[in-house]
């Protein structure tokens, strides 16, 4: 069975969702009242659609029994992670999640971080199998850190989460990177060893992380965060370059 891939009429499903998304954005960034406390409720909702395009893609590519194993490791491994973090400080600085974010697990990191984070590092490795095929991990690890780049100061700006001594990227600290690197070499690792009898990576993995970027390079440009917003637009055009050189 060939691996899943964009056809003709997924191409401009994917891209209205990410026009809708940028759109949604605008609205985030422009009306605080869109992220008070009491709508945790729908931010939780977006994370969950976000994460099922390529939650449904890995599914059909690796099956539903290894899916759902992948992103279970994956999920688990994000919340451990994390909680250590909010905790310790390792390995990106001590931050603490606010309150706009949703109910916590164990009190320290929102119910959705499981479903947040795997996309990510789906994304980013169905884009280093064909931009780095030489070095897929170090290239996942890379294009993983520039998600960060958009995705942390859009958050930090819309009090998603804080850092305790704030940061020079934007109330980011340098450590958060770092820490992304750590989590991401493993992250990348673990999905490698799960998928390494299947054939090439399907590319339409980085359908959600399109989706995620769309809406946090918005949230950025519309809050005059330019550096992250230009880092947002130069990824979604490598992205897009992607899909549509694909077959």
């Amino acid at each position: 069975m060939n691996p899943p891939s964009f056809s003709p009429k997924s191409r401009p499903v994917l891209l209205w969702g990410a026009i809708f998304l940028f759109v949604n954005g605008f609205f985030v960034a422009e009306v605080p009242q869109a992220t008070r406390p009491e709508l945790a409720g729908v931010s939780a909702a977006f994370v969950l659609v976000l994460w099922a395009p390529s939650a449904w893609i890995l599914a059909l590519w690796l099956g539903w029994k290894r899916a759902t194993l992948v992103l279970g490791t994956l999920g688990a491994f994000a919340v451990g992670i994390e909680s250590f973090a909010v905790v310790t400080g390792w390995p990106y600085g001590h931050f603490s999640y606010g309150e706009k974010i949703g109910t916590k697990l164990f009190g320290l990191v929102p119910w959705t971080v499981p479903f947040s984070w795997p996309p990510l590092v789906l994304g980013a490795a169905a884009l280093a199998a064909r931009i780095t095929p030489k070095h897929p991990l170090i290239g996942a690890v890379a294009i993983l850190l520039g998600f960060d780049l958009v995705l942390d100061p859009g958050a930090v700006q819309q009090e998603f989460w804080a850092y305790q001594a704030g940061g020079f990227y934007f109330g980011v600290p340098f450590s958060n990177f770092c820490g992304w690197i750590i989590s991401g070499l493993i992250g990348v690792w673990l999905f490698s060893k799960a998928s390494a009898s299947r054939s090439q990576i399907p590319l339409p993995l980085v359908s959600s992380v399109t989706l995620i970027l769309a809406f946090w390079t918005s949230v950025c440009l519309f809050t005059s965060l330019w550096i992250p917003a230009l880092i947002g637009f130069g990824l979604l055009t490598l992205i897009w370059c992607q899909i549509l050189g694909s077959t």
